[in-house]
């Protein structure tokens, strides 16, 4: 755990070399959870719940129109707390205040849930629109890439015969403000 924080640690110095300028910033909103599960032979379960997340971020502008958007968010839903991580490219419209963003996301579940892995990988995409040079609005989307069940019920799918499928989705909607 220890080498992986001074590995990203050196990753983010070394971006902010490259970088031509770097905000940090704060950021929070209404956060949507859905877990869906599916089974070999078409069923399916799906639960929804919402609540908020507060995160921090930072924005590395490597260009007018490109920036790189690591942030570090926790979020909550209905009663279940998250961490989510998400590594953003962004594209800013010419003189628009609109940006696209698409990238990795890590979703961490804080909490033990039987039958399910912590750790689950998205791919994140969404869009933005900055209100004044430091504040903004945005929305985004993180669809999971990673199976979340864990190895015990996977056997126990194969007792059964049948294949299942995790995963968690998130739909993020918010503020933030960069100094």
């Amino acid at each position: 755990m220890i080498k992986n924080f001074f590995l990203v640690f050196f990753l983010f110095l070394g971006l902010n070399s490259f970088a031509q300028n770097v905000d940090f910033g704060i950021q929070a909103g209404y956060t949507n959870v859905e877990v869906e599960a599916n089974a070999e032979g078409g069923t399916q379960v799906s639960e929804d719940g919402s609540g908020f997340y507060v995160g921090f971020l930072a924005d590395y502008q490597f260009t007018e129109n490109w920036h790189l958007q690591p942030s570090l968010n926790y979020f909550n839903a209905e009663e279940t707390d998250f961490l989510s991580i998400p590594v953003l490219v962004q594209y800013y419209i010419e003189n628009s205040g609109f940006y696209l963003q698409a990238g990795p996301q890590a979703t961490i579940v804080l909490e033990d849930v039987p039958t399910t892995n912590e750790f689950g990988l998205d791919a994140a995409f969404g869009i933005g629109y900055h209100i004044t040079e430091n504040f903004f609005i945005e929305a985004r989307y993180g669809i999971e890439l990673t199976n979340r069940y864990t190895d015990e019920s996977i056997e126990f799918a194969e007792q059964y015969d049948t294949d299942i499928k995790s995963g968690v989705n998130t739909l993020m909607v918010g503020v933030g403000y960069k100094f």
